[in-house]
């Protein structure tokens, strides 16, 4: 598969690559992958926690919460 890109881009693309001591094909693998990696990450969502609606509160001391407390 073939793509058009500007000359200033594949120059910077092909510098990237030996800067790394990479293939081409390596260097465009390796950016394919952490795309899709970052995708996934992206598209996960964290459960949703519960929330208790319990009405108003004071505050709470150790005694309230604890019962060895005297």
């Amino acid at each position: 598969m073939g793509r058009d890109i500007s000359p200033q881009t594949e120059a910077r693309i092909r510098q990237d690559a030996q800067r790394q001591g990479i293939s081409l094909d390596a260097l465009l693998e390796r950016l394919v992958n952490d795309q899709a990696a970052g995708a996934a990450v992206r598209a996960y969502q964290a459960p949703e926690l519960p929330v208790l609606h319990l009405g108003p509160m004071g505050p709470l001391h150790r005694r309230d919460i604890y019962d060895d407390v005297r």
